[in-house]
Parts: structure tokens; sequence; C-alpha cells
């Protein structure tokens, strides 16, 4: 992420970021506007992923 309003991509997932809602858009969940909460999610998300 080089800018503050970069998409996150941990893996093979990618939090897009809404210019609109001025946040990352996560599935199931209101933007997330905290990008180190993004990042976490990111990573819990790919885990679980990688996991099943």
């Amino acid at each position: 992420m080089k800018h503050s309003h970069d998409n996150i991509r941990v893996g093979s997932i990618t939090l897009v970021y809404s210019v609109m809602q001025r946040g990352w858009v996560y599935p199931g969940l209101s933007p997330v506007k905290n990008p180190l909460k993004a990042q976490r999610l990111a990573e819990e998300l790919n885990k679980r992923r990688e996991a099943a």
C-alpha cells in the first residue's frame, strides 16, 4: 500500500477502497475505515480461505 486509499491485498484476497464510503469494502460488514483493521481482516479472511 503506497497511498492511504489504495486497495489492500493479502494473498489472493483484495479489499477494495471505496471513495464514496471512505473505507475498504469487506463482505457482510459496513466499510472499514481503519487501514490497520482492514489489513487484519484481510489476513484473517486469507487464512480461512487457505485452510478450507
